[in-house]
């Protein structure tokens, strides 16, 4: 979860958390030192800490041209997409889908239906 706001992220995780508490949601919200912003540095560590396949969701703007240049960046052998629609919308769907049992390939096919 990528946004502007570490807010906005913990939000987000806490209502997935109670939709599909078995998916772990990872946060990349805000900067270090707790302001506005994002950055490619933290979004790219956090992607690097995802044990398995992870889909990348944004807010707006910079969030989502950080996240598409971390991914860029990667280098690891990690399945890691990135989708870019509502960010609340999007992680209900990504979330519940995985809780489903559905992999990375289907769960973006059902991100393009559903949002």
């Amino acid at each position: 979860m990528v946004s502007h706001s570490a807010k906005i992220a913990e939000g987000i995780q806490d209502l997935l958390k109670e939709m599909a508490p078995a998916v772990p949601i990872h946060l990349a919200g805000g900067l270090e030192d707790g302001t506005i912003g994002t950055d490619v540095n933290r979004i790219l560590e956090v992607v690097e800490q995802v044990d398995e396949a992870a889909l990348i969701l944004s807010d707006i703007g910079s969030a989502t041209m950080n996240a598409e240049l971390a991914l860029d960046l990667y280098e690891g052998d990690k399945d890691v997409q990135f989708y870019d629609g509502p960010i609340v919308e999007s992680a209900f769907v990504a979330a519940v889908s995985a809780g489903n049992g559905m992999n990375l390939e289907q769960i973006m096919e059902q991100l393009k239906h559903e949002t």
